[in-house]
């Protein structure tokens, strides 16, 4: 059997913490000095996470301060997601623990059918959207959940889970939203969408577990941590943030997803490392 792999289910945390750690545990994989990483966590209070190339202007600050909702910037690509009712996940792995499937479809293929197993697991008929879900032009809206991108997971032809990913030093991070209850009417107050549009669209492709029946944020950590570990062929062991990695976090917390010049920026800046939008 292969070497084991690490699970971390987290309290809720403030946006930066969770950003910050899952950034460590990336650069953790990338230097080797880390195992491979399954976490789950959530947030307080309620956050607004950009994709690493999305202007801030999207963001209607006054909504967000009125409905107390934080703002942070991932490392990863893709578009606005309100973290407020979910179950969030962070899969750290080297990139070449998925040998053939290393690439970028085919990696969130890969881990999506892992997800999949563990939503079913809980009685959940998710599926993967196909391959031709692929977006093909960069023209869409600034919020995640108003389509579907290849392999992700659906509920009924909805979207359930947002994901995206980022790779560093031969190292991938891929993390991603499990809607509980979405939170539409607060999403799209938190955005300022083009030519005022509203949110029918989005309400129509956006699904939550809660359609399905109730489920504890650990029950579904579980479920999915055993899916991961079927699917890998690996032991998960659940074992606690090293102190090391603790202090990194809290050290980049504050000196970048705490910080306005990280998450208020207006325009995309270049990637110094491989960032999959979706």
């Amino acid at each position: 059997m292969s070497d084991p792999w690490r699970l971390l289910v987290d309290p809720p945390a403030s946006g930066a913490w969770n950003m910050a750690v899952d950034e460590v545990l990336l650069d953790g994989i990338a230097a080797g000095t880390a195992p491979p990483t399954l976490r789950f966590y959530g947030w307080t209070p309620p956050c607004l996470s950009l994709g690493y190339f999305q202007p801030f202007d999207v963001v209607d600050l006054d909504s967000c301060r009125a409905l107390g909702v934080d703002i942070v910037r991932r490392p990863t690509g893709g578009r606005a997601i309100l973290h407020d009712r979910e179950v969030t996940y962070s899969v750290v792995l080297p990139a070449s623990v998925l040998g053939q499937d290393g690439g970028v479809l085919l990696s969130y293929h890969r881990l999506s059918l892992a997800l999949q197993d563990g939503l079913r697991r809980l009685g959940v008929p998710a599926t993967l959207a196909p391959a031709s879900a692929a977006p093909s032009t960069a023209v869409h809206g600034p919020a995640c959940f108003d389509r579907p991108s290849a392999h992700e997971i659906l509920l009924n032809g909805r979207k359930l889970v947002g994901s995206a990913q980022v790779r560093r030093g031969g190292a991938i991070l891929q993390h991603g939203s499990i809607l509980v209850e979405p939170r539409i009417a607060s999403l799209i107050a938190c955005l300022r969408l083009p030519g005022g549009s509203g949110s029918r669209g989005i309400e129509e492709g956006v699904a939550g577990l809660a359609e399905v029946g109730e489920f504890a944020p650990a029950q579904i950590a579980h479920a999915i941590a055993d899916a991961f570990a079927d699917r890998f062929g690996v032991p998960l062991i659940e074992a606690p943030f090293r102190p090391l990695e603790r202090a990194a976090a809290q050290a980049l917390a504050g000196s970048k997803y705490e910080g306005a010049g990280w998450t208020e920026r207006l325009r995309p800046e270049s990637a110094t490392n491989t960032t999959r939008t979706r």
